[in-house]
């Protein structure tokens, strides 16, 4: 999602940033031609399930209360770097107002009826006026059947454990992709038109591991995860939309693109990230701080040698 553009712009604790100017996907190769430099980016894979991998069974598929008993008011890595969330009654979040430097952030959330998002409007304020709107369709079993934004027109189909998604993908016009679910939800492969990428989950529902292979089954890239075992004080929300969330930060894999800081973007882990290893390259390792509660108040990320440090609030 271009509004979600801190997992591509790499913030100012990760070392580099958008140009405002360029499209996302242009965005996306400027990321990857900078992977190749020794910052290793952050990540939180996957998780947890929104919805029922049977297209008769819409019981699960509704934006759920969250199953924290906390909600997290700010995210904090200076005064000039940090999130600041609200929440609706049912606990979903539904706005946040940030600040990076030069430029400012926002976004709303809206749900329908089902507690399902329905809409994510996001806008830059200050040194940029980029805007985007996000809006989800659901069909009426309530999954997920196309969303749509800027550089996104995507249609959604199911049949049976397998997903398919057709359209405009992250800025790719005429893409096609697949996707595999196993029994509890989770999405176990993902299959683009040059590679393909499976992934396998602990007893929790958090990735523990992600292999890329070619077309010829050579093998591309390898991810190991490992987890405390405290909740992650943003699991529960976005269920709703976990395919497209799924679908913005594995595009094109070519590793793990998904950060301890601004945790909304991607919150289908139970537990927290302690480290992500990349086979044979480097290792990013979190530390945390918990309260009485066991929920973590400050987080000490290493990338490879790059500490970032921010601080969690709740309300």
């Amino acid at each position: 999602m271009q509004f979600a553009i801190f997992r591509l712009r790499r913030n100012e604790s990760c070392g580099f940033f958008r140009n405002e100017t360029i499209a996302k996907h242009d965005v996306r190769h400027e990321i990857k031609f900078m992977k190749k430099t020794k910052l290793i980016l952050t990540l939180i894979l996957l998780n947890t399930i929104l919805f029922s991998c049977s297209s008769d069974d819409s019981s699960n598929n509704s934006e759920p209360e969250p199953t924290t008993s906390k909600l997290v008011k700010t995210e904090k890595i200076s005064e000039t770097r940090k999130v600041d969330y609200t929440y609706n009654s049912n606990d979903l979040i539904s706005s946040l107002n940030g600040t990076n430097n030069s430029f400012g952030y926002n976004s709303d959330f809206t749900y329908n009826s089902e507690n399902r998002l329905t809409e994510w409007i996001y806008q830059e304020t200050g040194s940029s006026s980029y805007s985007d709107t996000y809006v989800y369709t659901y069909n009426t079993n309530g999954l997920l059947s196309g969303y749509s934004a800027n550089s996104e027109d995507v249609t959604i189909t199911y049949n049976g454990n397998t997903i398919t998604l057709t359209g405009t993908i992250e800025g790719d016009a005429n893409s096609q992709a697949e996707l595999e679910l196993n029994n509890n939800g989770l999405i176990i492969k993902f299959t683009e038109s040059n590679q393909y990428t499976n992934f396998e989950y602990d007893l929790n529902g958090n990735l523990i591991s992600a292999q890329s292979y070619d077309n010829l089954d050579n093998l591309l890239s390898e991810f190991t995860i490992q987890y405390d075992d405290k909740i992650n004080p943003f699991y529960g929300q976005l269920e709703s939309i976990y395919i497209e969330r799924f679908i913005e930060f594995f595009w094109e894999f070519d590793g793990i693109y998904i950060g301890g800081f601004e945790g909304y973007s991607f919150p289908f882990l139970k537990n927290n990230i302690t480290s992500i290893n990349e086979v044979s390259a480097g290792a990013t390792t979190f530390s945390y701080t918990y309260d009485s509660e066991s929920y973590p108040i400050n987080v000490n990320v290493d990338y490879s040698g790059d500490t970032v440090i921010f601080d969690i609030e709740y309300y």
